[in-house]
């Protein structure tokens, strides 16, 4: 059993995160449970492709990272992020900086959004279990 587990341990060591299956950005609510704390940054299967409802993006306090299609338990904590917020309700484009996995440090930002908002999480850099700091590609979301 064991000598099955160490080639597999070494694999996942060496999976490149920069990928297109790479690392992605998700959200949730401290107030709902574990499961439902895990709502993708990426719309719902009935949803358009960076589309996302305004109340829903509204009641995010937090942000976290994911291997996209990948098996394993792997954790990935938010280092820095540049948000930029334009679209309705903004005039032109205003930025905001997380540092942690928090989205408070933009909160005053994210209460301004309604839907025609245009929602950009761009510079994501994370840590992952092997304490190396990574770019990731970032995310857009038009609110409705």
């Amino acid at each position: 059993m064991k000598l099955f587990l160490i080639p597999l341990l070494s694999i996942v060591s060496t999976l490149p995160l920069n990928s297109k299956n790479g690392p992605v950005i998700k959200t949730g609510s401290s107030v709902e449970n574990n499961k439902s704390k895990e709502l993708l940054l990426q719309p719902a299967p009935n949803q358009e492709p960076g589309k996302m409802r305004s109340v829903v993006f509204k009641s995010q306090e937090y942000c976290r990272v994911e291997l996209k299609d990948f098996e394993f338990d792997v954790h990935f904590s938010v280092v820095s992020a540049t948000v930029y917020f334009t679209g309705a309700n903004f005039k032109g484009v205003e930025k905001g900086f997380i540092v942690s996995n928090s989205l408070k440090p933009v909160k005053n930002l994210i209460d301004r959004c309604q839907p025609g908002s245009i929602v950009v999480f761009d510079d994501v850099k994370v840590k992952g279990p092997d304490n190396e700091i990574r770019s990731i590609e970032g995310v857009t979301y038009q609110l409705y």
